[in-house]
């Protein structure tokens, strides 16, 4: 019987990237989407790109509720056989797993540190990050962390501009907000878009670093083996709601970055994680900057994928307690490109639809398409039919 693993996450590029993945390695695969509102408040229900790929046995909704994704976990997704294997593609789903193994512990295997619940959530507080970075050598900026309770907060007063605000403990959906802040009047509108997501919340103020290079990376680790195969040189990024999340980029060989990967790996070691992960940094001068390391699949990792390096069923093994294979590596660069990045930029006006066809066309690795399973991205042509005759209507309204 094969053994069963669940895509638990919110946007359809990166799942369909991880059911492809495992799908291709033989795993049955079951797909969670969580549903975000749309504009009227109600949830959005309609059938995603990635339901369509022919690598999905099941799939279940649920809306951005912790408890109803264990509910749901238990009532539909038990079954006899091995253990299924979660797969979270979400900081929120991470969480949600993490916070709950003592419920989930009996039907299932999911990343975890030392089988200890929550202990997963507080290595997402990015304050406790830096200071670890710091001890394994890791350049970081500076920064102070500004509480608010109930909507109140005060800017200390010898803060410096410009700066980078952000949130210690991850959100669903707080990209808004984020960005450079040049004066205290632009830091306080940055922390009140933060605030609408949560009143109490603690939020940290960097020193703003220029960015003369974004990159990422993802690996997968045992525990005490930490396997990073290649680099992620990030060249856009998108705009709006989907601030900070790249739309194009390069995947590149590690040659050049052993030294810096050593760090990153002794950091991962010692919050003693074991499950895949996505780690965020960037060059400012002549010196690396750790920004911060995600406990889940990131957005771009199907590069790795299409670059021979199978992320996904690497995890599967590390849950399922065997050996990663070290010697797995991207050996060669290419160009990958976020559809869906691209295309909700264009629909929202970022960028013009000559801009739109040309990134369709500047790609070595498509998120999308794929000739053994052609479903999705025929699925994704309709959607962009359809967001085109939405912006020309929008358009002759005059609405942005």
């Amino acid at each position: 019987m094969k053994q069963r693993v669940i895509v638990i996450g919110h946007g359809y590029t990166s799942r369909l990237g991880v059911i492809r993945a495992l799908g291709r390695a033989g795993y049955e695969v079951t797909v969670i989407v969580i549903m975000l509102n749309k504009r009227n408040g109600k949830p959005d229900t309609t059938r995603p790109i990635d339901s369509y790929s022919k690598y999905v046995d099941h799939i279940h909704y649920c809306p951005p509720d912790k408890d109803r994704l264990i509910a749901l976990l238990l009532e539909k997704c038990v079954e006899e056989g091995p253990k299924a294997i979660l797969f979270p593609d979400s900081d929120f789903s991470a969480a949600a797993i993490d916070l709950n193994q003592k419920k989930l512990e009996e039907h299932f295997l999911f990343p975890h540190i030392d089988h200890t619940p929550g202990a997963v959530v507080v290595w997402m507080n990015k304050l406790r990050q830096k200071e670890l970075a710091r001890q394994v050598g890791l350049n970081v900026a500076r920064g102070e962390v500004i509480e608010v309770a109930d909507g109140d907060y005060r800017i200390p007063s010898g803060l410096s501009y410009p700066c980078f605000p952000k949130p210690l403990a991850t959100l669903v959906g707080a990209k808004t907000g984020l960005g450079r802040c040049d004066t205290e009047q632009q830091l306080r509108k940055s922390i009140d878009a933060l605030v609408r997501r949560s009143s109490t919340i603690s939020i940290l103020v960097e020193e703003y670093k220029h960015i003369d290079q974004e990159f990422a990376l993802m690996g997968v680790s045992d525990g005490t083996t930490v396997h990073i195969p290649g680099i992620l040189r990030i060249s856009s990024l998108a705009s709006g709601t989907h601030y900070g999340v790249a739309i194009k980029g390069e995947i590149i060989p590690i040659e050049g970055f052993e030294d810096l990967l050593e760090s990153f790996k002794v950091f991962v070691r010692e919050t003693s994680y074991v499950g895949i992960f996505d780690i965020d940094f960037y060059r400012s001068g002549s010196r690396f900057y750790f920004c911060e390391m995600n406990f889940r699949y990131g957005g771009s990792g199907y590069a790795y994928t299409r670059s021979g390096v199978n992320l996904p069923a690497m995890f599967v093994h590390a849950i399922n307690g065997e050996s990663i294979d070290t010697s797995v590596m991207v050996k060669d660069k290419a160009v990958y490109l976020n559809e869906r990045m691209c295309l909700d930029d264009w629909y929202k006006g970022y960028i013009t639809t000559r801009e739109f066809k040309t990134l369709l066309r500047s790609r070595d690795i498509s998120f999308i398409a794929d000739e053994e399973d052609p479903e999705p991205e025929r699925m994704f042509r309709k959607l962009i039919l359809q967001n085109g005759f939405k912006r020309i209507i929008k358009k002759c309204l005059g609405r942005k």
